[in-house]
């Protein structure tokens, strides 16, 4: 096989339960919860951020990959350089492609239960060992 060892036996990722999935199990409306594991907004964007998104431009094409207008606004905001800020499409790519950057296998990590499941995952991908 063409995929690294230690990746053929790892456990398969399991993904948050969506809403509707969560709200039989519980018995409760789905409005009523609110996923802390997940990584979520319970509340929805703002008024401001929902206007914003519906004057966009090119809602049919891909972004720009580098975000060079975001990022030049949070450098702007925050005194970074452009170059030493990350941005992703959600908690999950960001925290993948850190670490691919900076663990080693072996390396480890300290997870605190209940937390977001992708911290977990990608240690065991990147071959680091998870502390609980």
């Amino acid at each position: 096989s063409f995929i690294r060892h230690h990746l053929r036996s790892l456990a398969a990722y399991q993904p948050i339960l969506p809403f509707e999935v969560l709200s039989a199990r519980l018995g409760r409306k789905p409005e009523d919860i609110i996923k802390l594991d997940a990584n979520e907004n319970p509340y929805g964007p703002p008024p401001e951020v929902a206007a914003a998104l519906g004057n966009l431009k090119f809602p049919y094409v891909y972004p720009d990959p580098e975000s060079r207008h975001l990022r030049a606004a949070l450098a702007e905001d925050s005194g970074l350089e452009t170059e030493h800020i990350l941005v992703g499409c959600g908690a999950d790519e960001l925290i993948d492609l850190i670490m691919r950057c900076v663990l080693e296998p072996g390396d480890k990590i300290v997870d605190c239960p209940p937390t977001f499941t992708m911290y977990e995952f990608d240690a065991s991908v990147n071959a680091a060992l998870v502390i609980k």
